[in-house]
């Protein structure tokens, strides 16, 4: 499935939207005001933009004060909503966990994949009732979680085949915690400053409190690489960013705008490239 690289930072082509110079050397590092709360000179944290358990490069952080300790503990739960939808991706990819430990699946009740040194073992209980898996945990059965895998199983002769499908952007905090990546990278990019003006308070509102909508496009990438790569941000003549970024396999375009102004231009530019099928916008519409 692919093979995991170091992040790139490189432009994007985007009709209508400017791309924004970056200024990531000119950023205040004294007296640091929270991206998140806007609480100035608390206690600070090492922010990883990218999840780290989805193979954040070391130097794609936010280290000079701009998130607090409360809110970088305080989202982590978003950060791991995340990560828990790309767990088969980046298990399958061999991407490390935090700390450097082996990849593994452990958040869907009636699966479980290790790595140990003969390679990726994964065991996923169909039955009704719990069983032991190969690392000896206990799988609990199938039904009872709405991350469970409905996998069917095949076999000719010595040959066996396992199909399954995996939910992906079912949990709303994903999208929640989309959006943080997305405004994470933008100050990376552009600095404290810029993320600190006004405009962008309902996206802390959202990525904080769940207060207020937000919708994010995503497509699948063109390639089969698992690879995460971030743009720097576009600013459109109104004034409003969008940033885009790749996880994996995912290429995700995110509107930051106060009121979502951007979306309906940015929906637009999907069709064009795309078509009305290859791509898909999350919350899925009822």
């Amino acid at each position: 499935m692919g093979t995991y690289t170091p992040i790139e930072k490189v432009r994007f082509p985007c009709p209508s939207f400017r791309h924004v110079p970056i200024h990531r050397t000119l950023r205040k590092t004294c007296m640091a005001t929270c991206i998140w709360c806007k609480g100035v000179g608390l206690p600070s944290a090492l922010e990883h933009i990218i999840p780290e358990s989805l193979g954040c490069p070391e130097d794609f952080v936010l280290s000079n004060g701009e998130v607090c300790r409360r809110c970088n503990n305080g989202l982590a739960h978003l950060d791991q909503s995340v990560v828990e939808d790309f767990d088969f991706l980046s298990y399958m990819a061999d991407v490390p966990r935090k700390k450097g430990r082996p990849p593994t699946i452990r958040s869907r009740g009636n699966v479980v994949g290790t790595t140990g040194p003969g390679g990726r073992e994964v065991s996923i209980n169909m039955e009704r009732y719990s069983v032991n898996a190969h690392d000896g945990s206990t799988l609990g059965p199938f039904g009872r979680s709405p991350r469970n895998i409905d996998a069917t199983f095949e076999h000719d002769g010595q040959m066996a085949k396992t199909s399954f499908s995996v939910p992906f952007g079912q949990n709303p905090k994903f999208v929640r915690g989309i959006v943080k990546i997305a405004f994470s990278s933008l100050v990376y990019f552009l600095g404290t400053d810029t993320a600190l003006a006004e405009s962008f308070n309902p996206i802390r509102l959202y990525v904080r409190e769940n207060k207020g909508e937000r919708r994010i496009l995503l497509t699948s990438g063109t390639d089969e690489g698992y690879r995460n790569q971030v743009w720097s941000p576009w600013k459109s003549e109104s004034g409003h960013y969008a940033v885009t970024f790749r996880l994996a396999f995912v290429e995700f375009c995110v509107d930051l705008s106060p009121r979502m102004d951007l979306f309906p231009e940015l929906e637009q530019k999907m069709i064009e490239m795309y078509g009305k099928s290859g791509w898909t916008s999350l919350p899925i519409a009822l």
